[in-house]
């Protein structure tokens, strides 16, 4: 049994049931990430940190494990063979659109943790690089959303139409 091989699509599309449960994980992944928010906001700083760094762990595997089962299947042009949107001005909007804010949000992320990491003390409290800190949280927050809000746009009109 080949650990990359996925089943197919249990949601009735073109792709694997990794990618149905990306798509349905969108459910929960919001909402921690505005729990961990609103922890930061009320000054649970430990909370937020360890939502952030377990999101962070999470999602890794997670593109990782899609970036492998994509490369599989011949990529998203490949996989939205035969959909009601293939070669259409749209899909591809669609596509680049969620690859702007998909790939915006892994580096806005990931160089954000990193550097917290290094310029925050443990346990976490403010310090001089809290205002730079809310600012790219902010940012990856909103990116993180738009990156949820296109990829399910992007599982209608390229895989599952």
């Amino acid at each position: 049994m080949n650990l990359f091989n996925f089943p197919p699509s249990f949601l009735g599309s073109r792709a694997s049931s990794l990618v149905d449960l990306i798509i349905l994980s969108l459910a929960v992944i919001v909402p921690v990430m505005f729990y961990s928010y609103l922890s930061a906001k009320k000054r649970k700083y430990s909370v937020h940190k360890s939502f952030q760094v377990g999101l962070t762990a999470v999602l890794t595997v997670t593109i990782l494990l899609f970036e492998i089962d994509m490369s599989k299947h011949g990529g998203i042009f490949e996989m939205s063979r035969g959909g009601m949107f293939e070669n259409t001005l749209l899909l591809n909007l669609s596509i680049y659109v969620h690859l702007f804010f998909s790939v915006s949000t892994s580096i806005i992320w990931l160089v954000l943790i990193v550097i917290s990491l290094i310029r925050f003390p443990s346990p976490p409290v403010p310090s001089a690089f809290s205002k730079t800190h809310r600012f790219w949280g902010k940012a990856g927050m909103i990116f993180m959303l738009m990156t949820a809000v296109t990829g399910v746009e992007l599982f209608f009109v390229g895989l599952y139409l």
